[in-house]
């Protein structure tokens, strides 16, 4: 008798899960419609009391094989992905919100340009949507005009990760802080070998106001050693940084937004109590500052700084960044930023 070997999981799709019954099924049909189906999926309820677990099940049982469920008491997303991570079989590791859905060719376009590239990590785009899914903001990489674009979003969406790799690095995730997905992608984009940037945007991103990017910003939760550790470990690994102007370019491009923008209230959706606290801002400028000079004391003379460079990048972007570097280098920085705030 031959025995047919099973074929290896090609992608664990992971998904905390919390209070979303509203927007699961819409979720989890996006999987069911794939055109790639070697997949599977670990959701882990974090101690949801509305249907989510029940939808879940319901799901579950028409594919049991595929669809695994755990349960926690609730600890955050973080907590639910580092306990999912400890059971994924696949050979790449993508991630999905509960309110969020993927277009039916995602997972075929991220794993094979991961394949046929021997990638550890894959970029694409994303589309932010409302409630009904009409699309508010499409961010796409024009990697066919510009083929070394600078750009680098440090969130989970439209991103996939060999496991092997993960693994090697040993990676985590911040319990108990927002904006953990940050420090996480630092590592992950710029040790990667083979990245790879698609021309593509298959991800939805659900904005609706109980979700995690359109609460006020809570100064605890934010993840500063985890920021701070990222840096220092991408340092201790400068032989394996794929680009190294593009990564400082980055960490310069993400505080300019976390200070001038992520802290006001948000840009797409009417919610304007979402301004922090001024105090909450000034202790980020210290923050930054020291780490600018700890870490990346040369980071004025970055080829990447000024107003009409990196024309894929959106001009706010680029004016802001140059303002940034120019205020922070001035010693200016908790000066103007606090009059910003005032506005």
């Amino acid at each position: 008798m031959v025995l047919v070997e099973k074929e290896k999981i090609g992608v664990s799709i992971i998904i905390p899960v919390y209070n979303a019954g509203k927007y699961l099924r819409k979720c989890l049909n996006s999987l069911l419609e794939q055109t790639y189906q070697n997949f599977e999926v670990i959701f882990v309820n974090d101690g949801s009391t509305d249907n989510s677990q029940n939808i879940l099940e319901e799901f579950s049982r028409a594919d049991v094989e595929r669809f695994r469920i755990f349960t926690k008491e609730n600890g955050g997303q973080s907590s639910a992905r580092n306990l999912a991570l400890q059971y994924v079989r696949g050979e790449y590791i993508t991630f999905l919100d509960s309110d969020d859905y993927y277009d039916k060719k995602y997972l075929e376009t991220l794993y094979w340009a991961a394949k046929e590239n021997d990638s550890d990590v894959v970029i694409s785009g994303q589309k932010k949507v409302d409630e009904n899914g009409k699309i508010y903001l499409n961010i796409d990489y024009p990697v066919a005009k510009y083929p070394d674009t600078v750009m680098r979003r440090l969130n989970f969406s439209g991103k996939i990760y060999r496991t092997d790799y993960m693994r090697r690095h040993k990676m985590k995730f911040a319990e108990g802080k927002t904006y953990e997905d940050n420090p996480f992608n630092l590592i992950m984009i710029f040790l990667a070998r083979n990245l790879v940037i698609l021309p593509y945007s298959g991800y939805y991103q659900v904005g609706h106001p109980g979700s995690t990017t359109t609460k006020k910003i809570q100064e605890e939760k934010l993840p500063y050693n985890e920021i701070e550790n990222s840096i220092s470990y991408i340092l201790n690994h400068k032989s394996e940084i794929n680009d190294y102007e593009v990564f400082e370019f980055t960490v310069l491009s993400f505080f300019t937004y976390f200070i001038f923008q992520a802290n006001k209230k948000h840009m797409y959706l009417s919610i304007e109590d979402r301004k922090s606290d001024v105090k909450v801002i000034m202790n980020l400028c210290e923050y930054v500052q020291r780490l600018l000079k700890k870490y990346m004391p040369e980071y004025g003379k970055n080829r990447y700084i000024g107003i009409f460079k990196n024309k894929e990048l959106q001009f706010n972007q680029r004016a802001g960044v140059w303002l940034f570097v120019k205020l922070s280098r001035t010693n200016l920085l908790k000066a103007f930023t606090k009059l910003y705030y005032k506005f």
